[in-house]
C-alpha cells in the first residue's frame, strides 16, 4: 500500500496580492516559509521514498523545509518540468480583476472553463493535464508501494489528481480550492487509487 502526498507550495507575496504566478518564479514570503514548516511538522513521521517537486524556486523551498522536519535522513528533491503550474502568458503578475479589464472574454465563465484555451505566450489546461498524466504515469509504475511527497502547484496539481485517478479531462473543474501549505493524499492499494484526503490545512 503506498500514499502519495500531495502538498502546493507555501504562500509567496504574489498570493497574498492574488496574482496570478503561473510560471513566473516568485519566492516564498515569511508566512509561505511558516506554512511550509507546519506542514513539515505534519509530516514529520511519514518516510518518504522519493521526493518531487516543480522546478520552480517555490516548491522546491517548500520541499526542503518539509523535509528539514523529518526525524531521518530524508531523499533528495527530484525536480520535474511536468509540474510546473500552469502557463499564463501574458497575465502573470496581474490580478483576476486586471485580467477581465484587459481580455473582456475572461469574464466568461464557459470561455475560461474551455480546456483548450491558451492565453496569449501561455498554455492551455489540456496541455497540462497531457504534461501531468505523464508524471502520474510514472509515479503508478515507480511507487506502487511507496509513500511520496509531490510538492507542485494549485493547477498542476488539480490536473495530476485527474491523471492519477484516471479520469476524463473534465474532471479538472471539480477539483477546486487548494490552499497554501495544503495536504491531500492519494491511497493506492492493489493499483486501485483512492482519494483520501483534499485540501487539508488543519495543520496551519
Amino acid at each position: 500500500m503506498a500514499r502519495w502526498f500531495l502538498v502546493r507550495h507555501g504562500e509567496t507575496q504574489w498570493n497574498a496580492e492574488e496574482r496570478i504566478q503561473g510560471q513566473t518564479d516568485v519566492p516564498l514570503h515569511e508566512t509561505g516559509r511558516r506554512e511550509a514548516a507546519l506542514t513539515g511538522k505534519r509530516l514529520s513521521d511519514v518516510r518518504f521514498a522519493a521526493v518531487y517537486a516543480s522546478d520552480l524556486g517555490r516548491t522546491q523551498e517548500t520541499a526542503a523545509i518539509i523535509l528539514g522536519a523529518q526525524s531521518a535522513q530524508a531523499p533528495e528533491v527530484q525536480t520535474h518540468a511536468e509540474l510546473r503550474e500552469v502557463g499564463y502568458g501574458i497575465f502573470e503578475g496581474m490580478t483576476w480583476s486586471e485580467i477581465r479589464e484587459k481580455d473582456g472574454r475572461m469574464r466568461d465563465r464557459q470561455f475560461v472553463h474551455d480546456l483548450d484555451f491558451a492565453p496569449p505566450e501561455g498554455e492551455s489546461f489540456r496541455e497540462v493535464l497531457a504534461r501531468t498524466a505523464a508524471f502520474a504515469a510514472m509515479l503508478s509504475e515507480r511507487h506502487a508501494t511507496d509513500d511520496v511527497l509531490v510538492v507542485a502547484h494549485g493547477g498542476s496539481l488539480r490536473a495530476l489528481a485527474v491523471g492519477i485517478l484516471g479520469m476524463p479531462d473534465e474532471a479538472f473543474w471539480q477539483f477546486r480550492g487548494l490552499r497554501p501549505a495544503s495536504i491531500s493524499i492519494v491511497l493506492q492499494d492493489g493499483g486501485v487509487p483512492a482519494l483520501t484526503a483534499w485540501n487539508d490545512v488543519g495543520h496551519i
